[in-house]
């Protein structure tokens, strides 16, 4: 009977579709109990217009079956993983392509330069295996705790005016993490679902390098706004850089920019202004693809001394050229952002 069931349903098209119940994937199981069928539904659908339908239709059809007298359904509401975190207004993803271009540093003084403007800004450390992000924000060894409102979600870290999360806050300091990936994936679902974000206006998450699982997952567990590409300048850097926009185009998802960072540096004593890692390779490769360039960011013992001490330059030294540099970056991800979204 239960075949006979399946493939009545493959008749019963879903509302305003040309497609079955059974092909929009919704039939959960199918129960027969005598002369009872017993239909479960998991459903995403917002318009009670269709579920009423659905009570309807499947009830009529399912009843022209021989020995099927009475048809009960089932429906259980599952909530869009993207619905969940629909008090973020903005998800900014900032990635590499490849290690040791100063990716943490640049997400975690845009995060702080962004909020410089008023902003409510959140920062999710998607780097499991190598989280930094705890030390630069000053941060380390502070446990997160239960939403006392929430019992089922945690509480992010709050510090310099701006909320965080990462994996360093729940696992001991020294330990490694040793996960393969479905772990890496559920990490980041609970980081975007079970965090008490509130209302955000950014949501910038610092992505590990390459192209991996931690990537895939933000894009398929939420809607990215848009992803920078964080480069250095050397030509060496390049073939990262286009590996990293290459996986942005094919996620759809829009890249807002470049960064240059470790852009150049200017001698404390002399004024000098050296290139150490050449100059410029970001620009010409923002050039190349048709992306916009968002600034560059110059070396400086004071980016690197900060962000041993858990405070970045932006909050250490407001006023300096390096912090200029960082709101200028902010100033241009706004810009796009709204360019993108449309908006005035």
């Amino acid at each position: 009977m239960k075949e006979k069931v399946l493939d009545e349903l493959k008749k019963v098209f879903y509302p305003g579709k040309t497609h079955s119940v059974l092909q929009e994937g919704i039939i959960d199981d199918v129960v027969v109990e005598g002369n009872k069928v017993v239909v479960k539904i998991k459903t995403q659908e917002k318009n009670q217009a269709v579920i009423d339908m659905l009570k309807r239709s499947i009830p009529i059809a399912l009843k022209k079956l021989d020995g099927v007298e009475d048809v009960e359904l089932v429906i259980e509401k599952v909530v869009d993983a993207k619905d969940k975190i629909s008090d973020i207004r903005y998800v900014i993803a900032t990635t590499s392509g490849k290690g040791g271009v100063g990716k943490t540093t640049v997400s975690v003084n845009t995060a702080l330069a962004l909020s410089k403007f008023g902003y409510k800004v959140g920062l999710l450390d998607a780097d499991i295996y190598g989280p930094n992000v705890p030390t630069m924000m000053g941060i380390e060894g502070v446990p997160v705790t239960l939403d006392p409102n929430h019992k089922d979600k945690i509480l992010p870290i709050e510090k310099y005016g701006i909320k965080v999360i990462s994996i360093g806050n729940l696992v001991p300091k020294d330990a490694a993490v040793i996960w393969r990936g479905a772990l890496i994936h559920k990490a980041i679902q609970q980081f975007l679902e079970d965090v008490s974000w509130g209302k955000l206006d950014f949501l910038v998450v610092d992505l590990p390098p390459g192209t991996g699982d931690a990537q895939l997952t933000l894009a398929q567990e939420t809607k990215v706004s848009g992803g920078i590409i964080v480069i250095t300048p050397q030509n060496v850097a390049m073939s990262d850089a286009y590996k990293a926009n290459d996986f942005f185009e094919r996620l759809n998802i829009p890249v807002l920019g470049v960064i240059e960072n470790m852009s150049y540096f200017i001698c404390p004593h002399c004024g000098a202004r050296t290139d150490i890692f050449d100059h410029g390779g970001a620009r010409r490769f923002a050039e190349d693809k048709g992306l916009t360039f968002l600034g560059e960011i110059p070396i400086d013992v004071e980016v690197r001394e900060g962000a041993d001490k858990g405070k970045p330059i932006v909050v250490a030294d407001p006023t300096s050229p390096i912090t200029q540099a960082f709101e200028d970056v902010a100033r241009n991800i706004i810009e796009r952002v709204k360019e993108l979204n449309q908006e005035g």
